[in-house]
């Protein structure tokens, strides 16, 4: 068979380009999963429905993902294009290993099968570096709480599985954590039974005090007050912290897309005062 693989040193770059899958790509893409004929490896239109129901929790035939056509192939590739970067990371890798469990879909040259796998392997570390959810830096292992990691990684999981409106609870608890313990560092401990957008206002108070943001910026806080106020409003009446209706995914994404730019903004705040107590206790007292 005629090796139809890119250059596996050359990365194939996502930032920057209309399509995640160029004409060249998706050449390569098919031959890895045997899609160019509408078909996906050995699914059916079931077992393939079936596959990311179980693994990937999510219907693969919804049709914003459907906008080549309604074939498997189509589909797959579809997903490829609008899903989140590191959804589609996962979903590609599994799928891999997926097709290496079965009879007659591996190459049968050992040279192109291992060049497969490194193209493979550049375009899904291609698309995680082109996903815009800024998980790490909004959201921070900041103390030895042994729950913190298990939510910090609900959290991402659902994000990334486009699923903020099942996340936006788990969102409020770790805000309410994360501001907590700023005042906590501070001196300024609050009662546990403070509501979140209290738990800001507090915060921001100390933030403009403590002068470690400009005049600019101080505004832009007073907003971030009314957004962590409206957070808490949807957690209360329109997430599984009680039992109601879900907001619609759209807007839940907006909440999220906004609390995850505020929460970024705020840590650089704290690397900046981090940063500023740090110079100030090493200058030499004379």
């Amino acid at each position: 068979m005629q090796s139809t693989a890119p250059d596996p040193n050359k990365q194939p770059e996502i930032l920057g380009r209309t399509r995640r899958l160029t004409p060249q790509h998706r050449i390569t893409f098919d031959q890895i999963f045997h899609s160019g004929g509408g078909y996906v490896l050995n699914f059916s239109d079931r077992t393939m429905g079936e596959w990311f129901e179980e693994f990937f929790d999510f219907n693969i035939f919804d049709e914003r993902y459907q906008i080549e056509g309604d074939s498997k192939g189509k589909t797959l590739r579809g997903f490829i294009e609008v899903a989140e970067p590191r959804l589609v990371a996962r979903v590609l890798r599994a799928l891999w290993d997926y097709r290496c469990s079965l009879d007659g879909f591996v190459e049968d040259n050992s040279d192109q099968e291992t060049r497969l796998k490194m193209w493979l392997e550049q375009f899904t570390n291609e698309l995680e570096n082109s996903s815009s959810l800024n998980l790490d830096e909004a959201f921070k292992d900041f103390s030895s709480d042994t729950t913190l990691p298990k939510l910090r990684a609900s959290i991402a999981g659902d994000l990334i599985g486009n699923k903020p409106d099942v996340a936006l609870d788990r969102i409020h608890t770790y805000c309410v954590k994360r501001f907590r313990a700023l005042l906590a560092d501070r001196g300024m401990p609050c009662d546990p039974s403070t509501p979140l957008h209290a738990i800001f206002g507090a915060y921001g108070k100390a933030v403009r005090d403590e002068g470690v943001v400009s005049q600019f910026a101080l505004p832009t806080l007073r907003v971030q007050h009314k957004l962590f106020e409206g957070l808490n409003d949807a957690r209360n009446k329109r997430s599984f912290a009680h039992d109601n209706d879900l907001l619609a995914v759209s807007e839940a994404r907006f909440i999220v897309d906004c609390v995850l730019a505020s929460l970024s903004f705020i840590e650089r705040i704290e690397a900046d005062r981090d940063s500023a107590n740090t110079t100030s206790d090493n200058e030499i007292p004379f």
